[in-house]
């Protein structure tokens, strides 16, 4: 296979000729006259490479930076694909009858509840805590508006689907009840 890969590369390399407006046909002319003094090619030369390092080095870190944030979107995708496995788990605890033969069930939830939880500390994800807060439009989604006497205006009274929050920028909003004003 490698020599496939030679015999290829020795190919393009037979029939390629050189580009017009590359500079190099000037550079090369240059070497071979008799003028050019040594020194001033070599600074040239060594201009040249100084260019072209620097260029790939600004490559480098373009590229470094945009397989980071490829990496964070694909994270954040992932985390929110893991939050509708603890939604059905907190829908599972709180319409479990609290009768003794849903007992060992309970624990099971609350087991698999609680290993969610390690891994969302392990990524930095922390659930928002909306209840009693004033709704904010930027981290609330509002399901609908009640009438709560015991609620001040414009306040988050029930909280259907919890809101997180990764490395403190919003990963889901929490979708939320409304006191009326």
């Amino acid at each position: 296979m490698v020599n496939n890969i030679q015999k290829k590369i020795c190919a393009v390399l037979k029939d390629a000729s050189p580009q017009p407006g590359y500079g190099l046909e000037d550079e090369f002319s240059g070497l071979r006259s008799s003028k050019a003094r040594p020194s001033d090619l070599a600074a040239k030369w060594k201009e040249k490479y100084y260019y072209l390092l620097a260029d790939l080095e600004n490559t480098k870190k373009r590229l470094e930076r945009a397989s980071a944030l490829e990496i964070e979107g694909q994270r954040t995708e992932l985390l929110k694909d893991v939050l509708q496995v603890a939604d059905g788990l907190d829908l599972a605890l709180n319409h479990l009858p609290g009768e003794d033969d849903s007992r060992n069930i309970f624990q099971g939830i609350q087991g698999l509840k609680g290993i969610l939880d390690q891994f969302f500390v392990m990524y930095e994800v922390k659930p928002m805590e909306a209840l009693g807060a004033v709704f904010d439009p930027n981290v609330h989604e509002a399901l609908g508006v009640t009438r709560s006497p015991e609620a001040a205006a414009h306040t988050v009274v029930r909280v259907e689907r919890k809101g997180y929050l990764y490395r403190d920028k919003l990963l889901r909003p929490a979708q939320v009840l409304v006191a009326a004003g």
